[in-house]
């Protein structure tokens, strides 16, 4: 027979067992609708430059080696576009690899206090 005190590990112990569980699942379902966002992101800008290509005249768009080029006629409007996009990935690649690096801490640290116990 268990004691009390056994019981209440055993309940802690599964409680806190549930709260990681949780926590994974969140993470996961985080982890899978930012990938779903940068992928739609990333469809929807190239499904959006054939017509981008298609709106500019032939004797403007000469050198096709230059990506940003292709916002010639729009002035500066395309080119602060492209900034933006880019600040927004890597503000969102930061934070992603912020979360990444703090669960995995979070992980180690509970491991840890399960065998402890």
């Amino acid at each position: 027979m268990r004691s009390t005190d056994e019981r209440a590990a055993a309940v802690e112990r599964r409680v806190k067992e549930l709260a990681r569980q949780k926590k994974q699942r969140q993470s996961r379902y985080l982890g899978l609708s930012a990938a779903a966002a940068c992928l739609l992101v990333v469809v929807g800008m190239g499904a959006a430059m054939p017509g981008i290509m298609a709106g500019l005249s032939q004797g403007d768009y000469t050198n096709t080696g230059m990506m940003a080029s292709i916002f010639y006629e729009g002035g500066a409007l395309g080119y602060v576009l492209i900034g933006l996009l880019a600040f927004a990935l890597g503000v969102c690649l930061t934070v992603l690899c912020f979360l990444l690096r703090r669960g995995s801490h979070r992980d180690k640290a509970d491991e840890n206090d399960d065998r402890n116990n």
